[in-house]
């Protein structure tokens, strides 16, 4: 009989200690993860090295995902009222206007829902444009 509740007792402490060890790694986890959210270094937006424009709102909202490219974007003109006639790497397309940003950058960013895929209004989320004259 005391064989028996030896063995029960020794079940028991070993249950309890694994149980222990997932509670530990469970808590360090979940300890990381409020550290990353929590810390404000870190863009939602991917780094690309122009901290004026990464600090932006239309940046972190539009570039989230990391599938912001700069490209040669040219504005053609006025396509309806909606709606701007724009030629982006050679390809010529209509863009909503609600979807052209000025930014502080040297460079025109496109941002496309499918990167590498068409370059179309319904594929393009935003084109960050150079504040100043000029685009490339």
């Amino acid at each position: 009989m005391e064989k028996s509740t030896t063995s029960n007792l020794g079940a028991i402490f070993l249950r309890l200690r694994w149980t222990m060890h997932g509670l530990t790694l469970c808590y360090l986890s979940f300890m990381v993860a409020v550290l990353q959210v929590g810390n404000p270094s870190i863009s939602w937006g991917h780094d690309v090295g122009e901290p004026a424009l990464q600090n932006l709102s239309i940046w972190n909202q539009c570039c989230g995902d990391g599938d912001c490219v700069p490209q040669n974007v040219q504005i053609l003109g006025k396509g309806s009222d909606k709606e701007l006639d724009v030629e982006i790497e050679g390809v010529e397309t209509y863009v909503d206007k609600d979807k052209i940003s000025p930014v502080p950058s040297n460079r025109t960013w496109v941002c496309y829902v499918s990167p590498g895929g068409a370059i179309t209004n319904a594929n393009i989320r935003c084109i960050l444009h150079p504040q100043s004259s000029g685009t490339n």
